[in-house]
């Protein structure tokens, strides 16, 4: 059993509610339960009849309101019924019976007759302020005519705190003639004005009010009286339950309470009972518990700590492990696809062999795609992922993309269109590279799955915010291709998915949707799919994009098309370059490249050697520098470069199977010129020789 200190510990936080220091606690805590229920009950009931006073109220006035605003309706409609002679006349005598009639209602203070221009006929009654406060238009001689199209019937005009404004036209009656060919036509002879008090409103809503207020508190004293009574039924029981809970906080083990008084106190008093039998049972475990509790603790911590770590460690490893698979694969890629760039320009080849390059140079490119949506898809996972937005034009940017795709349709015998909604901002801040990726592959999956028909690129304004010059651009993509069902809609945008069975599915890893669906969500989008089984397929997107505050001029216009041919030489004087890289294939495919246009090279394989080939021989035009090599990497070797006499003029292109915007950004800020990653186009790679070297390339 445990003693009576350790009874009164565990009771503690259950009593000290009850049983406080006073001076800790506020006036109304304070209080007994009785009085408090008695002050919370009446200030509801109390505020609850207020409120169904001021409800009730409210809803007669508006109820009222709208019957004297209907009674001064026509009354104004009937003024205008009898001022038509008036107003054909021009004469204010034949309005005079009608005029003191109106005035004879109760509350209508004044009444006037306009002509059409808005030119005061009649004026009867005390001027009045209008609903501003200054005095209207009922005290001058004239006032602005009716915009058209005039009304047909009356209509209040206005209102103020005192009274309403009510208006209604006069119109001509046309009467059929058997003479007439065409009906003649009702006819706007002027308007009346007349102004109504609200005095009666204000008087029988302050009725209304008292009345339900006088009601509503009536009835709250009667309930005040019965609550008072049933509460004092109420509090007894648990009066004696708490003194028991005082008895168990001052030490004594063997308290219980009584059971007694309605089901839900005596629910109460088996539960106080239960809880000191189950305390004085549990005191000995609570106390065992307590000494191994921080060691309990400590071990949780350490385990978690160390659960973190390797799944640090895992994630470093998966992420490093992809850029390293990255890497090696690309290194042999480039010569891969190098030399086959290179056999597809020998015109000596025969069909079949110039097959099997293209071949070649195709399977290499597929391969090529897939390492970069694996390590694409694996940044995105690792949240390594980077949006480098920059200013477009989306226009010039969504037709350049429309170019290519036209190009895979036609071969196809597709019909692709392109459609720009109307208020396109002229340009935009997206990350241009991203936003291609992901409308190539939904253009490109577009083309792929649609055998006949059309493919559809839509660029639409959904809102353009000035105040904070955001726009709200909506992308979609549509086809008339083979559908996707319902409950393969969601799948697609898994990693390694299609839709479809094994038989129907066309080439592809699987992973461009979900690349694309991860870099939507990025940029502050949801990419979304409706489609139907033999009714195509409509991708769409929405991004909210800033809008710089660029002028047109001084925005960056689209490149120029390249111009046509393949190319075999350059004009003018023969220029060395130096080729820098650990993998000999690498420099004899690099080699093998430029010689034919009439490039004199030179080769290197490593940092080191390549600074001992620039002090050994002068004239050296460019360098091509690997990135990763021993001795020297090619980040080093660049920055020696530099410091060599006449080394900061030296044009330097940097190479490297790793391809990420850190490597770029490491590469540029090394000294480097260009940045081209392996394995790359011939094309790419030439254009940059020729912006370096400023060359003139002579074409087929």
């Amino acid at each position: 059993m445990t003693s009576h200190t350790d009874i009164s510990t565990h009771t503690d936080a259950v009593t000290h509610a009850l049983h406080a220091d006073p001076r800790e606690q506020g006036l109304f805590s304070r209080m007994t339960f009785q009085r408090q229920l008695s002050i919370a009950v009446t200030l509801g009931v109390l505020g609850l009849a207020l409120i169904s006073s001021v409800a009730s109220s409210w809803q007669g006035s508006r109820q009222i309101r709208d019957t004297l605003v209907r009674q001064s309706q026509s009354i104004a409609s009937s003024l205008a019924a009898q001022s038509t002679l008036a107003l054909l006349s021009g004469s204010a005598d034949n309005a005079s019976e009608a005029v003191n009639a109106t005035l004879a209602f109760p509350d209508v203070l004044r009444v006037e007759i306009h002509k059409a221009d808005g030119g005061l006929l009649v004026a009867r009654g005390p001027r009045t302020p209008d609903a501003s406060g200054s005095s209207g238009s009922s005290g001058s001689s004239a006032s602005s005519p009716l915009p058209r199209p005039y009304p047909q019937e009356a209509f209040l005009e206005g209102e103020s705190d005192q009274n309403w404004r009510f208006v209604a036209p006069v119109w001509t009656r046309p009467s059929t003639s058997p003479f007439e060919f065409t009906p003649s036509r009702p006819e706007f002879l002027g308007y009346v004005r007349i102004v109504h008090s609200k005095a009666t409103l204000s008087r029988v809503v302050a009725n209304i009010f008292l009345v339900n207020l006088a009601s509503s508190f009536f009835c709250a004293g009667l309930f005040l009286v019965a609550i008072r009574i049933l509460s004092g039924r109420l509090t007894r029981p648990l009066t004696v339950l708490s003194r028991a809970m005082a008895r168990a906080e001052r030490g004594e083990a063997d308290v219980r309470a009584d059971v007694a008084g309605p089901q839900d106190i005596e629910n109460m008093a088996h539960a106080f009972n239960s809880m000191i039998a189950a305390l004085q049972e549990r005191g000995e475990e609570l106390l065992a518990h307590r000494e191994h509790l921080e060691d309990l603790v400590r071990e949780r911590t350490a385990e978690l700590r160390t659960a973190k770590e390797r799944a640090e460690v895992a994630s470093q490893a998966k992420t490093a492990f992809l850029a390293r698979m990255s890497h090696e694969l690309r290194t042999p890629l480039n010569a891969i696809l190098g030399y086959a760039q290179l056999l597809q320009m020998d015109k000596g080849l025969n069909d079949r062999q110039l097959l099997g390059i293209n071949t070649i140079h195709s399977s290499g490119e597929h391969l090529l795609m897939l390492i970069i949506d694996i390590l694409d898809l694996s940044q995105i996972e690792a949240g390594k992922t980077v949006l480098h937005p920059s200013t477009i034009r989306p226009q010039a940017f969504l037709a350049s993309i429309a170019d290519i795709i036209r190009i895979r349709a036609e071969q196809k015998k597709l019909r692709f269109e392109f459609q720009c909604g109307e208020g396109i901002p002229a340009a935009v801040e997206v990350d241009e590279k991203r936003l291609r990726q992901i409308l190539l592959n939904l253009l490109s999956n577009a083309v792929k799955f649609t055998q006949a028909g059309y493919v559809l690129l839509k660029l639409d304004l959904v809102q353009h915010d000035a105040d904070t010059r955001l726009a709200r651009l909506h992308f979609e993509v549509q086809d008339s291709g083979s559908g996707i069902p319902e409950e393969e809609q969601e799948r697609i945008f898994e990693p390694f998915e299609q839709a479809g069975d094994a038989h129907s599915r066309a080439a592809g890893t699987g992973l461009g949707l979900a690349i694309s669906r991860q870099l939507v969500r990025l940029m502050g989008g949801e990419l979304r799919v409706e489609s139907r089984p033999g009714a195509g397929s409509r991708f769409w997107f929405e991004l909210p994009l800033p809008c710089p505050a660029s002028t047109l001029d001084e925005l960056p216009l689209a490149s120029p098309p390249a111009p046509s041919g393949a190319i075999t030489g350059y004009a003018g004087v023969r220029r060395k370059v130096l080729v820098v890289d650990d993998v000999q294939a690498n420099r004899a495919m690099l080699a093998d490249l430029l010689r034919p246009l009439g490039f004199q090279t030179l080769e290197a394989a490593d940092g080191q050697q390549a600074l001992d080939v620039l002090r050994a021989n002068d004239g050296v035009d460019l360098v091509f520098m690997d990135q990763a090599m021993p001795v020297m990497d090619g980040m080093e070797a660049t920055r020696r470069i530099r410091a060599l006499p006449g080394g900061d003029r030296l044009p330097v292109i940097a190479l490297s199977a790793h391809a990420s915007n850190v490597d770029r950004n490491d590469a540029l800020g090394a000294g480097a010129d260009a940045f081209v990653s392996k394995p790359f186009a011939r094309n790419v790679l030439l254009e940059q020789v020729g912006r370096l070297l400023k060359l003139e390339w002579v074409r087929e």
